[in-house]
C-alpha cells in the first residue's frame, strides 16, 4: 500500500469533503440517486468514477447507469460461489455458517480489486483473479485485510450512529451516505493503487 491506513482514511476523507462542500447541487443528486432504487445504479456508476481517477459527479447518467448495473451484476457474481457454500454447508449449523462466512470474506476481498479492475479495464478485467491476487499481495495481505476491516468498521459505526437516532438520524443518514461512498471509494482506490 502507497499509504498508511490512518493516511489513507484521512486523504479519503478529504477527497470527499473537497468533492462535495460547496457543491451542493451535485450532494443533493448523489442523495437522489444513491438512495432511490434501480436509479441507485446511477450512484453506483458515479462513485465507479473515483477508480478511474475522475470527479464524482453526477453527469452522462446513461453511462453511469450502465456502470453501476454492471458493478452490481460483478458483486452479484463474486458472490454466487459462498451462496452456494452457504446452502450446502446450511445443515452444518454454526459451522457452516463460519465456513460460508469465511468464503463470502474473501470473496468481498477480492471485489474491491475486481471493481477496479473494470473500472480501468472493462467487464472481463473484474474477473481477472491473478491480478486481483497479485494487487492484494502487493500490498500484503495482512496490511491488506486490517486496511479493510478499518473502513467497514468507519462505514459500520456512521452507519448505526444515524440509524439508532429516530428520523434526524435517518434524515443525517441520506445526507451522510453519499460522503461516505466516496470516501469509501477513495479508501478502496488508494488501497489497490
Amino acid at each position: 500500500m502507497s499509504i498508511g491506513i490512518g493516511d489513507n482514511l484521512g486523504k479519503s476523507f478529504g477527497f470527499a469533503k473537497d468533492s462535495l462542500v460547496g457543491k451542493w447541487l451535485n450532494w443533493l443528486l448523489l442523495i437522489i440517486v444513491t438512495v432511490i432504487p434501480i436509479v441507485n445504479f446511477i450512484g453506483l456508476g458515479t462513485y465507479l468514477k473515483i477508480f478511474r481517477g475522475q470527479k464524482p459527479e453526477v453527469e452522462g447518467i446513461g453511462k453511469s447507469f450502465v456502470d453501476g448495473l454492471l458493478v452490481f451484476i460483478i458483486a452479484v457474481i463474486y458472490m454466487i460461489i459462498p451462496a452456494i457454500v452457504g446452502a450446502i454447508l446450511g445443515f452444518l449449523g454454526a459451522v457452516g455458517a463460519v465456513i460460508a462466512a469465511i468464503v463470502g470474506f474473501i470473496f468481498m476481498l477480492l471485489l474491491i480489486p475486481a471493481i477496479i479492475g473494470f473500472a480501468k479495464g472493462g467487464f472481463g478485467a473484474a474477473f481477472a483473479f491473478g491480478d486481483h491476487f497479485a494487487k492484494i499481495g502487493k500490498v500484503g495481505w495482512v496490511q491488506y485485510i486490517l486496511a479493510v476491516l478499518v473502513i467497514a468498521v468507519v462505514a459500520a459505526v456512521i452507519g448505526f450512529v444515524c440509524g439508532i437516532i429516530p428520523i434526524v438520524g435517518w434524515i443525517l443518514g441520506l445526507i451522510v451516505a453519499p460522503f461516505l461512498a466516496i470516501m469509501v471509494s477513495k479508501y478502496c482506490a488508494n488501497l489497490a493503487a
